[in-house]
């Protein structure tokens, strides 16, 4: 069961090399903000290991995303937006078949949802929420924030990521997860790069 998870990973992690560099990069460190949250959160080794790697994919649905929406630089239709709303569930189905990944896709799957429930794919609120995929969407959103991404050139510092993230507590994000990680970012500032040569190097040993 752990080699074919093993293998399998290689594989999709491949594919989303191949296909766009840039995200693979931005889900490389979602994985490791998410992995030091879990950390940060007591949760048990298993538990960390398996959000870690839902981080690593948790947009390789992409591939399913016509490039000329995806790599789009000015603003999206409303048509073309539905159609980017459906690469979570483009993720679940992708992983869901893999033996020993049934809980890391329902991570991927509701990465997007919001803890007032105004999420996708499915609307879900709060508790309803995995924790996994509760993890993921604060580490996704501060990555996103703070690096340069097509539709924004400008990222933000991480004390303007942060002041926003805590803005959109208790609407987008869990809020309990907000303060635990605005902590965790502010004492490890110094040291993040260290870590996170540590963990997206051999990642597959981490498993």
């Amino acid at each position: 069961m752990k080699s074919t998870l093993i293998n399998a990973a290689r594989v999709l992690v491949r594919v989303q090399e191949s296909r766009f560099k840039s995200d693979c990069l931005h889900s490389q460190r979602v994985a490791f903000y998410a992995l030091l949250l879990a950390r940060e959160l007591g949760l048990d080794e298993k538990y960390q290991k398996r959000v870690y790697l839902a981080g690593l994919l948790h947009d390789i649905g992409k591939i399913g995303i016509p490039d000329f929406i995806l790599f789009k630089r000015g603003k999206l239709t409303a048509e073309e937006w539905e159609e980017i709303k459906r690469h979570p569930v483009f993720s679940y189905e992708i992983l869901s078949t893999i033996p020993g990944m049934k809980e890391i896709s329902l991570m991927v799957l509701h990465h997007h949802e919001r803890y007032d429930g105004t999420g996708y794919p499915v609307g879900l609120t709060a508790q309803d929420i995995p924790l996994g995929a509760r993890i993921l969407a604060v580490a996704d959103s501060f990555d996103a924030m703070t690096t340069e991404r097509i539709y924004r050139p400008f990222p933000l510092s991480r004390e303007e990521a942060l002041k926003e993230m805590h803005c959109c507590a208790g609407g987008q994000f869990d809020p309990l997860l907000v303060e635990v990680f605005s902590r965790l970012i502010g004492r490890e500032e110094t040291d993040l790069s260290l870590y996170e040569q540590e963990f997206t190097t051999n990642f597959y040993s981490k498993i």
